[in-house]
Formats: C-alpha cells, structure tokens, sequence
C-alpha cells in the first residue's frame, strides 16, 4: 500500500459515491487526506455530512471517552479533540495545545476500529498539524539505527490498559499482511514487567530522537472543513504543538470504523 493519498469532494458529488471513493482509497493508501468540502457545502453542514458519509462507508463504533468520568466510555460515536482553556495542558493531550507523541488510537481497545476518521471544524492559530509515519518507514529506521531494539521489538506482546479495557499485542508485529503497530507510551500496562516498561521507554527515545520532526514524519495541516482517514495499526500518528488562547481555538472531531476484506 502507498503511505498518502489525496481524495478531493466534487460539488455535486453523491456521498455514495464519495463513500466509494473513500473505500477504494483506503484499498491502496494508509493515510487518506479528504479535501474540498468547503467550495460546496456551507460550514454548518460539515459535521453531518462527514457524520453520514461515515455510516455509509463502513460500520461505525461509538468511542468517545468521558474525561470528567476517568475516560470510560461515553456512548457517544464523536471524540472532541479540542483545546479547552481549563483544562490543565498536561492533564490530557486531547484538550492540550502540548505537542502529542507519536501513537495509535487503539492500542488499549479490546474491541478496535479498523479506520481512524477526523474532520476539522477549527483550525488553530498556529500550528496543530497532524503527522504520521508509515510502518514501513519507521521499521526502515529502526534497523538502520538501532538493530538491537528492533530485534527486541519484533514480535514481543505487550499488554496496553486503560479505563478498564485492555489489548496484548506486539508493539510491532510482522504479519502475513505486513508490518501492525500497535503503541501509546502512556497506556503500557502498569502491571506488565520490568522488562516490557524499559523496552517501551527505549521505544519511546527512539522516536524522540529519530523520528518525531525528521522527514520520516509527514505533517498535514487540515484545515476547516478537511478531513483525514487512516489505518491505525498501519501508521504512527501524532500532532505537533499549537498556540491557542480561548476555548476551541482548536476543535476536531474524530470517530473511528470497520471495513471487512470485501470492500477494500
């Protein structure tokens, strides 16, 4: 599969036809990045178009965590990714301006999506670009620069918790399908061992100091109206740090879904 791809919204375009563009997007790309919308459907109508071309395109999972309740599930299918004044910067990277380390969305979720979506409805001032890294392109990295982590990587589960839900899987994986991912730093399990903490640290340095703001990462700005579907065991993903001063200054909405084999 290619890394990036671009899919343009037509005026007029049907959104089942876009649903189909969008699905046969993701058949040959990890990152798609969705633009166009704003030349022909009016800002307010943003959220419910992406909201049902969503459900058109795949099977919709409901992911949203309650932050004031510990971060359990809420019900809802949107998670506001957002800046929220009160909201202590390092109390939580969702309502943060803080740049946000390379993760997938997914690495403590017992039952996962497939496809990450977001839209923006406000772009930051400045900054706030969302950036991924393939797979491929980390892996490349890993055993240029560092053999003996990547061996130690390969194929080693680690269990991910939070919130009461968790998932085992290898950091990275080599599978019949190619390389899975599987990472956030902060969600390692504090039961695991000794062993799987230090190797998730060295993990982590590794993408400080080789990865994050290296060409191996790729920004995308997303401006209103713009949105961005990716596979999340795929690709690394992560957001770089933006001024803001009021209240949403920053607001993305992000939701995530199935596609079985068939439609990819």
């Amino acid at each position: 599969m290619s890394f990036i791809t671009t899919l343009t919204i037509l005026p007029g375009q049907p959104l089942p036809a876009v649903a189909e563009a969008l699905r046969a997007a993701l058949g040959s790309a990890k990152v798609v990045y969705l633009r166009g919308l704003a030349a022909h459907v009016p800002a307010g109508d943003w959220a419910a178009f992406y909201d049902e071309l969503t459900e058109v395109t795949g099977q919709c999972l409901h992911l949203d965590e309650d932050y004031a309740q510990g971060s359990i599930r809420s019900g809802q299918k949107w998670i506001e990714v957002r800046y929220d004044a009160a909201i202590p910067d390092d109390a939580a990277y969702r309502f943060s301006k803080n740049a946000q380390p390379l993760h997938t969305d997914e690495s403590y979720l017992s039952e996962p999506a497939e496809v990450m979506f977001m839209h923006c409805l406000v772009q930051a001032p400045e900054g706030g670009e969302t950036t991924f890294v393939d797979a491929d392109v980390l892996w490349q990295q890993l055993q240029a620069k560092s053999p003996d982590l990547a061996t130690r990587l390969l194929n080693r589960p680690v269990r991910f918790a939070k919130a009461g839900d968790s998932r085992t899987l290898p950091i990275i994986a080599d599978t019949p399908a190619g390389l899975r991912l599987n990472w956030n730093y902060h969600c390692v399990d504090p039961a695991e061992s000794a062993e799987a903490h230090a190797l998730a640290a060295e993990f982590r340095q590794f993408l400080l100091e080789h990865i994050s703001n290296t060409p191996a990462e790729v920004a995308l700005p997303l401006a209103p109206s713009e949105a961005v579907a990716w596979w999340d065991d795929q690709v690394l993903h992560g957001r770089r740090a933006f001024r803001a001063v009021a209240t949403n200054d920053r607001f993305l909405l992000k939701s995530g879904f199935r596609l079985s084999t068939a439609d990819v």
